[in-house]
């Protein structure tokens, strides 16, 4: 990527398309240009369900970031989610032949190539090969081995992988908007570049992205992805919950779940009532808010309890020490914080993109957190291939991104 070239992160989501251009300040931190965000058609889930409804909404939302900063973009990190991404973690080893046994970058490179040996099946395509953890001799908890003596090395990566089609129709939406596809990324990952503190990846974090159509974790401890996951559901099925039972439109149903809708329907008045107009009336008729309140904190309840069960499942409760980072558009409902810490028995906190200049505000909100994340994730995978362009900020962490393997 050239340095005259816009860093543009494309998140597809359920509800929505979302752009956002950054440049690069003289610090090495990300100055966002422009935004740009369209209603999502075509895709579900985190899957391309029509190719020509989503390239419309990408060409939007791009056109409208390009617009506000006066500038093309050409290419685009893009992040992708949904129920086929599945992880697994593998280990890898290598001896150290060198007669004076330091281990050198290309032993590295050499170890993680063995970890990616493993066995894949022809339908799925590898996205990430994140190295955890290395150990020298059988000295474990390695975080940099490059320099280090040994005759064995060793590497534990956690392995991304995704269904080969849907990965393909995400490429041809980009390709018929006319741009380049840098790389596509996890968004789970993405999103905890953008609102975790440097503490927190040390201590050991959950961060839960509730989205439209799917919520992503990412457990982060030691500086490392221990564990990611997509669960198949998220804030439109709240609105399809109240849609369907109260017989109203999802427009009508989304309305009411974001003016009066709550998880915890206890801190809401018996005697409240919202004005719904239902399918075949002309006017509203009144409805207790407290029926609404309890159907959506039936779905999220259901949905933090697949969360937890995920969680258990991967051994990662333990790890998370500074607690839960709630984001992504689903966490702006009343109650939800609440919810996440009754169920997951852990600390709660909001996240919101961090650290970066120019529109700062625009981009204030849990919603552009995966967008955000691109960028960062973007500007490290320049870093590492550009080292002499950034040796400021990012000349220690260009080593650990420069890890993240593309399929």
């Amino acid at each position: 990527m050239s340095r005259s070239e816009l860093i543009a992160g494309l998140d597809l989501g359920t509800t929505k398309v979302c752009c956002v251009a950054a440049d690069v300040d003289e610090r090495d931190e990300p100055v966002i240009v422009g935004i740009g965000v369209s209603p999502s058609g075509g895709i579900r889930r985190g899957v391309v369900v029509d190719i020509e409804a989503a390239t419309r909404a990408v060409e939007d939302a791009v056109a409208k970031a390009s617009q506000q900063c006066g500038q093309p973009i050409i290419s685009v990190y893009v992040g992708v989610t949904g129920e086929h991404i599945q992880s697994l973690n593998a280990r890898g080893v290598t001896a150290i032949t060198h007669p004076d046994k330091e281990i050198t970058e290309a032993d590295r490179q050499r170890v993680l190539e063995q970890s990616r040996t493993i066995v894949v099946p022809s339908d799925r395509d590898i996205i990430h090969a994140i190295p955890r953890s290395y150990s020298v001799d059988g000295q474990e908890g390695i975080r940099e081995p490059v320099g280090m003596s040994g005759t064995r090395l060793e590497v534990e990566t956690h392995i991304v992988t995704g269904a080969q089609t849907f990965l393909l129709n995400v490429e041809k939406c980009v390709a018929r908007a006319r741009l380049g596809l840098r790389e596509t990324v996890l968004e789970a990952l993405a999103t905890s570049l953008a609102i975790l503190t440097p503490a927190e990846r040390d201590i050991g974090v959950c961060v839960l992205d509730i989205g439209g159509g799917t919520t992503d974790i990412a457990v982060v401890a030691d500086g490392e992805i221990l564990h990611s996951s997509v669960i198949p559901v998220g804030g439109s099925h709240v609105t399809n919950d109240l849609a369907q039972l109260f017989r109203v439109t999802a427009e009508e149903a989304e309305r009411v779940k974001i003016h009066y809708g709550s998880a915890l329907p206890s801190q809401v008045g018996e005697t409240e009532s919202v004005e719904l107009t239902q399918i075949g009336r002309t006017h509203p008729r009144p409805l207790r808010r407290q029926a609404i309140c309890a159907i959506i904190e039936a779905r999220m309840q259901e949905l933090l309890q697949l969360v937890k069960k995920e969680l258990v499942r991967a051994n990662c409760i333990e790890r998370m020490r500074a607690g839960v980072v709630l984001t992504g558009g689903g966490s702006l409902l009343h109650g939800v914080p609440d919810c996440v810490a009754e169920i997951l028995q852990a600390p709660v906190r909001l996240g919101t993109p961090i650290g970066v200049g120019g529109l700062a505000d625009a981009v204030a909100g849990p919603e552009y957190s995966t967008a955000v994340g691109l960028v960062r994730y973007a500007m490290r995978a320049e870093a590492t291939a550009h080292p002499s362009r950034h040796a400021g900020v990012w000349k220690g962490v260009s080593k650990l991104f420069g890890r993240f393997r593309p399929r």
